[in-house]
C-alpha cells in the first residue's frame, strides 16, 4: 500500500453515507449491519496508517491532485493524527454494534447516515493541514452533531439541538473571522506555511486572529463559557452518539485547537492567549465538577464529568510546554477509553430499564453485574484512583502545571476531584449497596465490549509506559512545529 490509500480515512465514510438510501428498503437490521461494516473496514485502514506511521517515524502526506501545498490540499497524518484517527474509528464501530441495542427510532437510514459523517467530520478534521478545510470539517461534524442531538425527536432533545446549534453558530463565526485575519496577514491557509510566516504577523493581529480561533473551537471543545450546550446534548443524544461525543468529536475540538495555538507559537504574543486559555481550562474544571456533584441523572452528571476532564486536557495543551502537550495527548487516550466504557454502561442501563435516573442504578451489581463491573471501573479510573489509567495521565498534567508556575491552576484541579470522586462513589455505593432486584440478562456482544475496555483501562493503569511512549511521540508532533514544517513539501520550499 501508498501513502494514497490514506485518503479512504475521508472517502470511505463520505460514500458510505451516500449508498445508505440504497439499502434502506432492507430494513433497519440491514442498515444497522451496513454502518458496522463500514466502520469496520475504516477501523482496519486507521489501523494500517497507524501501524505504517509509528513503524517508519515518518508522516503520510496526502496531496490532492498531486498538487503540492500551499497551491494543492494535503492531509497530514503524522503521530497524533495516525494516532486519534485509530480511536475515532474504533470508537465508531463499537457504538456501531451498540446500535443494534440502543437505535430503534425512525429514520434509520438517516441515523445511519448522519452517524458516518460524524466519524468523517472528526477524522477530516484530525488529518487535514489545511486551516480552512479544517473549518469545512468542523462544519460537517457540527451540523451532524446538531441533527444526531435531535435525534430522538423529544422535546428536550430539540432544546438541545437548538441551543447547541446557536453556540455552535457563534463559535463558527468567531473561527472564520480569525481565519480571515490570519489569511488576511500571511496569505496563505497551508498550516505549515502560517507556522512559517506566523513570526511575521503583526503581534495585534496575530493574537486577536489567534485568540478568535480559540474561542471558536471552545464550542467544540467544551470549554467554559462556550459549553453549556453539552449536558443537554449529551443527556438528550442518543446513547451510542453521546459516547461520540464524548470519545472523539471533542477531542477532534481539542486538537485543532492545540494544533493552531502552536502553529502560531512565533508571534510575541502567544503567551497572552496561553494565560487566557489556563483560565477558561481551568473554570472549565471547577464549574463542571460542581455542576456534576447535583445531577440526579447518571448520563448528565457523566457529561458534567466529561466535560471536566477535557477541561484539564486543555489546560495541559495551555501550558506551552513540551510535558504538557504529552500529558495532554495521554489523557485524551485514557479519556476516550473511560468514557466510552461509562456512557455505554449508562446508556444499557437506560436502555434495558427505562432510563438513567440514578433510581435505576440502585442494586444494579445484583441484576446487571457485568455492566455495574464496567461502570465501577470507569468511575474509579475518572476519579483517578492509582492501577487505573487515568491516574497518570491526571498526575502528570498537575505536575507539568506545577512545574510552568500554575500552582493555583493544580489546587483547583486537585479540589475539583475531591468533588469528583463524592459523586462518582455516590453512584457507586448506590450500584453495590443499596436496593435490589432480580438478574436481568445482558447483552453478550455489549459485555464484550465492557470487558475489553476493563481491560484497557487497568492494564494501561498498572502499564503505562507503553501508551505513554505513543502519546510523548502524538505530543512531539504537535510541539515540534520546526519539524511539521520540514515534513511537508511546500511548493519552493521543500522537495
Amino acid at each position: 500500500m501508498n501513502g494514497q490509500y490514506a485518503s479512504l480515512l475521508i472517502a470511505l465514510p463520505l460514500l458510505g453515507a451516500f449508498f445508505v438510501p440504497l439499502i434502506k428498503g432492507l430494513g433497519k437490521k440491514a442498515i444497522k449491519t451496513y454502518v458496522l461494516i463500514i466502520t469496520a473496514i475504516q477501523t482496519g485502514i486507521a489501523a494500517w496508517v497507524f501501524q505504517q506511521v509509528y513503524s517508519t517515524g515518518k508522516p503520510i502526506i496526502v496531496m490532492a491532485g498531486g498538487w503540492k501545498p500551499p497551491v494543492g490540499i494535503n492531509l497530514y497524518l503524522g503521530q497524533f493524527a495516525a494516532l486519534f484517527v485509530l480511536i475515532v474509528a474504533l470508537a465508531s464501530f463499537l457504538m456501531a454494534v451498540f446500535n443494534f441495542k440502543a437505535i430503534d427510532v425512525e429514520p434509520i437510514d438517516k441515523y445511519a447516515m448522519l452517524f458516518l459523517l460524524l466519524m468523517l467530520g472528526a477524522t477530516g478534521m484530525i488529518a487535514t493541514g489545511d486551516i480552512f478545510n479544517l473549518f469545512v470539517f468542523m462544519e460537517i461534524t457540527a451540523i451532524t452533531a446538531y441533527a444526531l442531538t435531535a435525534y430522538n425527536k423529544t422535546g428536550e432533545a430539540a432544546e438541545a439541538s437548538l441551543k447547541y446549534m446557536i453556540l455552535g453558530g457563534i463559535g463558527s463565526s468567531f473561527f472564520l473571522i480569525g481565519v480571515a485575519l490570519i489569511y488576511g496577514a500571511t496569505g496563505t491557509l497551508n498550516m505549515a506555511q502560517i507556522a512559517q510566516l506566523a513570526g511575521h504577523i503583526n503581534p495585534t493581529v496575530a493574537q486577536v486572529g489567534l485568540a478568535l480561533i480559540i474561542f471558536g473551537l471552545a464550542v467544540e471543545a467544551e470549554l467554559f463559557p462556550l459549553n453549556a450546550w453539552a449536558p443537554d446534548a449529551y443527556q438528550a443524544a442518543p446513547h451510542p452518539v453521546t459516547a461520540m461525543f464524548s470519545a472523539f468529536v471533542v477531542k477532534a475540538g481539542l486538537y485543532a485547537m492545540a494544533r493552531v495555538l502552536y502553529l502560531m507559537s512565533s508571534v510575541g504574543t502567544w503567551h497572552n492567549v496561553l494565560r487566557l486559555l489556563v483560565v477558561m481550562a481551568t473554570l472549565t474544571v471547577v464549574v463542571a465538577e460542581f455542576s456534576a456533584l447535583r445531577q440526579r441523572n447518571v448520563k448528565r452528571m457523566i457529561a458534567y464529568s466529561s466535560i471536566s476532564q477535557v477541561g484539564l486536557i486543555a489546560l495541559a495543551f495551555a501550558l506551552g510546554t513540551q510535558a504538557g502537550v504529552d500529558a495532554g495527548v495521554f489523557q485524551m487516550v485514557n479519556h476516550a477509553i473511560v468514557k466510552v466504557l461509562l456512557f455505554l454502561g449508562v446508556g444499557y442501563v437506560a436502555v434495558q430499564l427505562g432510563g438513567a435516573e440514578i433510581e435505576n442504578f440502585r442494586g444494579l451489581g445484583r441484576r446487571m453485574p457485568v455492566t455495574a463491573f464496567g461502570i465501577t471501573v470507569g468511575a474509579m479510573a475518572a476519579v483517578g484512583i492509582p492501577l487505573f489509567n487515568i491516574f497518570w495521565s491526571k498526575l502528570r498534567i498537575i505536575l507539568a502545571t506545577i512545574e510552568v508556575g500554575y500552582t493555583w491552576a493544580a489546587f483547583l484541579v486537585l479540589a475539583a476531584s475531591v468533588v469528583e470522586a463524592v459523586y462518582y462513589f455516590r453512584l457507586i455505593h448506590a450500584i453495590w449497596f443499596e436496593g435490589e432486584g432480580e438478574r436481568i440478562s445482558e447483552s453478550v456482544p455489549l459485555m464484550a465490549i465492557v470487558v475489553l475496555l476493563v481491560v484497557l483501562v487497568i492494564a494501561i493503569g498498572v502499564y503505562p509506559n507503553y501508551l505513554w511512549s505513543v502519546s510523548q511521540k502524538a505530543g512531539s508532533d504537535i510541539f515540534n512545529v520546526a519539524n511539521y514544517i520540514k515534513n511537508v513539501p511546500l511548493m519552493g520550499v521543500g522537495a
